[in-house]
């Protein structure tokens, strides 16, 4: 047996059926519903497992960044629509129509691909148009936006269901860019709805939009991360209640008696400051457990925080257990969720690694074993 079979990722299901309820109940009256993301293997929780519940649930759309990931919702035998957020990889037009996915377009070269395949199959296709109002990442430009649709008759076979953007900084509501974005996202409405070129379906919010800025909430909305039950930034605390949705947890494998003043792991960054006892837990960097942790995280064992010391190792981490009465072999260690009184968040361990919630869970998720529960 590996010691690997220790490492298990919980997948809560009703919590992630309460973030999207909650989330729910925040939509704006005139907007119709979520677009639920589940890239990047639903961030660690489960691709087809996590876009199932959501599809019960009412989850209008599913946000997808890979048209690999998109396929296997499809061989799930779910039919709900598609969207390929980040756009299309050229060469792969003929999947999206296989697979009936939208694309999300963003460039003049995905536009003639998906005209000349649909022209081929003599069809017409839905694309929702991206465009850039402040992210710096893919999309046309406002002004490049204008010319596609007053020229979308070029493109006889794409049917220009709806426009979006995307906010970079709605995790801090008093931030005004996000107030910026939002204005020169409206300006474009306008044009186009003067033009009588709107789409039907425009859409904007992410996490941080739907909980702090109900002024993005256009048509749908696309939550992505407090699905999960992380919350983007801290002041979105006080406007919704999240779960957690994934926990880790590991055992103990050895505990060694160490004389005040020996060093543990690599590097020797850590001596020990009295005569301690220190286990050794089967988690390292190949598990998605950040080296970046070292010297900085904690763990629950028996209901108590013992800090991680020295260095994580690819497969191991040291916890300073010396002030854990009974602590033994085989003794449960929850490095991400609650073990009697206390928790561990995944808010915790991204500030400990310096990082982001969204690392964390994609980064563990995959890389251990799921058990899924509820629902």
């Amino acid at each position: 047996m590996s010691y690997r079979k220790f490492n298990i990722i919980t997948i809560d299901l009703e919590a992630l059926r309460h973030n999207f309820l909650s989330l729910l109940s925040l939509l704006s009256p005139k907007c119709k519903g979520i677009m639920a993301v589940v890239k990047s293997d639903a961030y660690g929780h489960g691709l087809i497992e996590v876009s199932r519940l959501l599809v019960k649930e009412g989850a209008k759309y599913l946000g997808i960044s890979e048209v690999e990931e998109a396929a296997k919702i499809r061989e799930a035998g779910i039919t709900t629509p598609i969207l390929l957020l980040s756009g299309i990889a050229l060469g792969a037009e003929k999947d999206v129509f296989y697979y009936d996915l939208i694309p999300g377009v963003g460039d003049i070269s995905s536009l003639d691909a998906l005209e000349e395949t649909a022209k081929f199959y003599n069809v017409k296709k839905d694309i929702h148009v991206k465009v850039d109002t402040g992210m710096g990442r893919l999309g046309f430009s406002v002004a490049d936006a204008k010319k596609i649709f007053l020229t979308r008759d070029k493109w006889p076979h794409l049917n220009f269901s709806g426009l979006y953007t995307h906010l970079s900084a709605s995790d801090e509501p008093d931030d005004p860019f996000t107030k910026w974005q939002l204005e020169k996202f409206l300006r474009l409405i306008d044009f186009l709805k003067n033009k009588k070129l709107l789409p039907p379906i425009i859409h904007m919010a992410n996490s941080g939009g739907v909980i702090n800025f109900p002024e993005t909430h256009f048509d749908i909305v696309r939550p992505g991360v407090a699905l999960y039950g992380a919350y983007p930034g801290e002041a979105s605390k006080d406007k919704i209640k999240l779960k957690p949705v994934m926990s880790f947890k590991s055992r103990i494998i050895s505990i060694h008696k160490r004389d005040a003043n020996s060093p543990v792991s690599y590097g020797h960054t850590y001596y020990t400051k009295r005569i301690s006892k220190i286990a050794v837990v089967p988690v390292g960097y190949d598990d998605g457990y950040l080296r970046a942790l070292s010297n900085k995280a904690k763990v629950l064992v028996k209901g108590k925080l013992c800090p991680v010391v020295g260095r994580i190792c690819m497969k191991a981490l040291m916890v300073d257990v010396t002030d854990i009465d009974g602590v033994c072999v085989n003794d449960e260690v929850v490095l991400l969720g609650r073990q009697l009184d206390n928790e561990i968040s995944i808010e915790m361990l991204a500030n400990w690694a310096n990082t982001i919630s969204y690392e964390i869970m994609c980064l563990i998720g995959t890389r251990n074993q799921r058990i899924f529960k509820g629902a």
